[in-house]
């Protein structure tokens, strides 16, 4: 099988003839794993640990939705371009973890307020759409971790993150000190 175009292999995997579609799949994983890795390990700042995982993670979306290739195009155009997507998530992630970050570290100094603004900020929070306004009662009125939060909502912790972040800032846009 080695002398199959990736093409072929694919469609070969996708076919899933017995034994013949799990030597595809290994074929196609031993032309590209090792040019995934570089492609990661350069993508994901140098992190060889991150680009390990992420091999991975691409073989395992490959297993899953192997369906969705299109056998007009080319196995490599298609390989890489799930790989490029799983970058661009990844730099998306850190780029609201950071921005909550520092949002957060800018907003920790605390502030007195006289009950005319109390009252307007409790006016302005009950403007927030009914998940905003979850988030920031749970979060800052009583005081639950980020972890609390998303064991509640049952999601991912970096979930919550990036919800509160886009919370804070739609409160920050109603209420102006």
């Amino acid at each position: 099988m080695q002398h199959l175009s990736d093409e072929q292999l694919i469609e070969i995997f996708q076919s899933n003839k017995g034994n013949k579609g799990q030597i595809a799949f290994s074929n196609l994983y031993n032309r590209y794993a090792r040019l995934m890795l570089n492609f990661f390990y350069f993508s994901l700042h140098n992190d060889y640990n991150k680009a390990q995982d992420y091999v991975q993670d691409l073989f395992l979306k490959i297993l899953e939705k192997h369906n969705n290739f299109n056998n007009n195009q080319f196995f490599k155009a298609w390989i890489y371009r799930i790989a490029s997507n799983m970058c661009i998530d990844e730099f998306r992630k850190n780029n609201v973890f950071r921005k909550y970050q520092d949002h957060i570290k800018s907003s920790t100094e605390i502030v007195t307020l006289n009950p005319e603004t109390e009252r307007d900020l409790r006016r302005c929070i009950t403007d927030l759409n009914t998940e905003q306004r979850s988030l920031i009662v749970l979060r800052f009125k009583l005081k639950l971790s980020i972890k609390e939060i998303a064991q509640i909502y049952e999601c991912p912790e970096g979930t919550i993150k990036s919800r509160l972040f886009f919370a804070t800032k739609e409160l920050s846009k109603l209420f102006k000190i």
